[in-house]
Parts: structure tokens; sequence; C-alpha cells
């Protein structure tokens, strides 16, 4: 299920045996587990357990356990779970246990090379990051704090500058809120005071490469040596690009590089609109400004220059 359908949920079906969150977005992978963690009955201490196990059988024994003066005990199973024992519990679980694995997906996410498996028997919770629609009503609760509004130009602008992350959405929102107490937050604002995550400069750089704005493309790199982690930028910006040559290649294949169901469709529009022989040729430009980088022959800011100058050129 979505994050959004999880407190729904919760209030009006008896809970499932097992949770598993996952997702890029730690904000959300932990708003989940506070929700979970609220079907804990009273006395919390006794009747919540949230930790690393060192076995199955550890984890197991924790969850047959029954609960202090209350219907439900909820045991957290952090770090890395033992999936084999998982399943096995699951066959004849404890009616008065909730098990929830948290799985932290990086940050980066285009480095992901494989769907999430959610063990058998578990309820799967996607904490990836949420859309605007779902973002839009908390940051304008956010900003009603102190007074202040912000319009929907200026909300998707904020979710674009900060990847979509909650975790960044929710400081900044509270940034603006305080900056602009009583007053209206505009695009301006946000242009001055939220640095865009690396991603959203990424995706701003690639399409700028594709669509030959070489000055444009050059600017952005230049933005970046001043505000973002290159040597990340080159993961992101290569990743980005094998998910365009794999869109024109194999498009059928997307799903098995992790790729979310909402991009498919701009990948596979991008990998018919510039051919393979094109994005084949910036991937070996890429390739060879990493290899010049990472063997010293050029700094990273110079290696990645010369790729964008040559990359944005290329026909």
């Amino acid at each position: 299920m979505e994050f959004i359908e999880l407190k729904k949920h919760l209030k009006t079906q008896k809970p499932n045996p097992c949770y598993y969150c996952y997702g890029d977005d730690d904000f959300v992978i932990d708003r989940a587990l506070s929700l979970l963690c609220a079907l804990a009955s009273e006395p919390k201490p006794f009747n919540c357990a949230d930790r690393e196990f060192s076995s199955g059988k550890e984890m197991t024994d924790e969850l047959m356990q029954l609960p202090l003066l209350g219907d439900y005990r909820v045991v957290v199973a952090r770090g890395k779970t033992d999936n084999a024992a998982i399943v096995e519990y699951l066959k004849s679980p404890n009616p008065s246990s909730v098990l929830v694995v948290p799985y932290y997906i990086p940050h980066d996410s285009w480095n992901r090379t494989a769907a999430v498996t959610v063990p058998t028997g578990a309820t799967g919770v996607d904490c990836n990051r949420l859309s605007l629609s779902a973002v839009a009503p908390f940051v304008n609760a956010l900003c009603a704090r102190t007074g202040a509004t912000i319009g929907d130009r200026a909300i998707s602008l904020l979710y674009n500058r900060c990847g979509g992350y909650m975790t960044r959405i929710n400081s900044e929102t509270q940034k603006l809120a305080m900056l602009r107490a009583g007053i209206a937050i505009t695009e301006q604002d946000i242009n001055d005071n939220v640095k865009a995550d690396t991603e959203f400069v990424v995706f701003e750089l690639c399409d700028s490469i594709l669509g030959g704005k070489s000055a444009r493309a050059l600017a952005i790199v230049d933005g970046m040596a001043k505000n973002n982690d290159l040597v990340a930028a080159f993961t992101l910006i290569y990743n980005r690009f094998r998910r365009i040559f794999a869109a024109a290649v194999d498009p059928d294949g997307l799903s098995l590089m992790g790729v979310k169901p909402g991009m498919v469709g701009r990948l596979k529009s991008e990998g018919t609109s510039f051919g393979k022989a094109r994005l084949k040729g910036i991937l070996d430009m890429l390739e060879k400004a990493d290899y010049d980088y990472k063997t010293g022959a050029m700094t990273v800011y110079d290696a990645l220059t010369c790729f964008v100058a040559q990359a944005a050129y290329s026909k």
C-alpha cells in the first residue's frame, strides 16, 4: 500500500502481522513507524520493542511475547533482518504482535538497480517520495503556523528544489515560514533561500544537454561547483542517461532497474526522441570524463565541463 493509505488502513482495519516500510524518504518512513508504533498498548515501554536483533530467533522470541495490559505489542526490527525468519514466522504469527521492518533506500534513488522484495506474508508500505499533491497540504499547514501563505507555483518550485524529499521540504518550509511570517512566500524567496537538491540540478543539466543548450548546461555546472557534490553528480548523470538509453533499447526492462512507474513514460519518450546512437555516444563521453578525473588527468570540475560541452553539441 502507499504511505498515504496507511493511516486510514490502521483506523478502519485490524492491523496486519507485518509491515515492511521501504522507500527513499527517511521522513516518510519515520512517520510510518510512528503510526504503527501507536498501535502498541500502554505501558509503551513494555509493549514496543525498537532495536536490531542479532538473529531471527531473537526477533521471533520478542514477537511471541504477550502484551502487558493491552491488545498489541509492536516490534520494530532495524538494521539487517533475517527475511527467511520473517517468512517462517508469518506462517503462524502471534495475533497480538505487529512486526515492523523499516528498509531505508539510499537518498540517491537513481543509483538503485533492483526493485524492493517484500518478504512473503508481509504488507509492503511504499514510503518513497510523496507526490506534489500529497505534499502541498503539509506545506500549507506549516506555513499557516506563522501566518505565512504560499501559492501552488511556489510549492511546486520548493518541491522540485528539494528533490521531493519530505525531510528537506519540512525544514525548508519551516525556515521560509519564519522568514516570511504573516506574508506570502514567493518563488523568488525560494530561489534565494533554498539550495537546489543535486538530483534536481542533474535533471535540469541532462535536459539542457539533450536540448543542445550548451550555454545553459555550462552555467548549471558552474552553479553545481559552488553548491553541489560534483562526484555524486557524476553518478546521477550516468544513471539518468543509462536509463534513457535502456528505454531506447529495451523499455520493458526499466522496472528491473528500479525505475518508478511515474518515470517510465518520460524515459521512453526521451529514448525514442534522442536515438540509440546519440545516447550511446553520450555515455561513452561520460565514461571518459569519469576516468579522467579518477585518474587525476583532470579535476572533477574540468572533466564535467568538458563532458557537458561535448555532449551538448553531439548529434
